[in-house]
């Protein structure tokens, strides 16, 4: 599959959405051509993304919204989770690691981060013009591993 393929999802801010968003995404990249393997670590990823945004970016408020737009082009599975940015991330912190969070040297909450950085190919946080707030994950889609 050579051409862009997009798809947007819009939810409101309530654990549970997370599974649908999930679940969708996972199919659409199944579509496009990932194994097994790493449809599991894009669906964990995303979760754990999905959940950040519902707590974090919008504070859990249900009126508003969590956005998540896939695009699929050249190999590339971009997915990009928007929210409101009512909480701001300090992205110049690098998260602990599991060994650190074990050994007490920080709070057994926030290993999302830690899970998304290590499941997926990149990502990165982006704050946009609106306010809103952007994790955008990527995965690379290996041609020799289809089937």
């Amino acid at each position: 599959m050579s051409h862009s393929t997009q798809i947007h999802i819009s939810f409101p801010s309530v654990l549970g959405y997370e599974k649908v968003a999930r679940d969708a995404v996972a199919s659409f990249a199944k579509f496009v051509g990932f194994d097994s393997h790493r449809l599991e670590d894009i669906k964990t990823a995303l979760g754990e993304a999905c959940i950040n945004a519902i707590e974090h970016g919008n504070l859990l408020n249900a009126d508003l919204r969590v956005h998540v737009l896939c695009t699929y082009e050249h190999n590339r599975f971009l997915v990009k989770v928007f929210d409101q940015g009512l909480k701001d991330y300090n992205k110049a912190t690098k998260p602990i690691s599991i060994e650190e969070k074990v050994a007490g040297l920080g709070t057994l909450r926030g290993m999302g981060l830690m899970i998304i950085t290590e499941l997926a190919d990149e990502s990165a946080f982006f704050d946009e013009s609106d306010g809103s707030s952007c994790l955008q994950l990527t995965w690379y889609c290996d041609l020799a591993s289809k089937t």
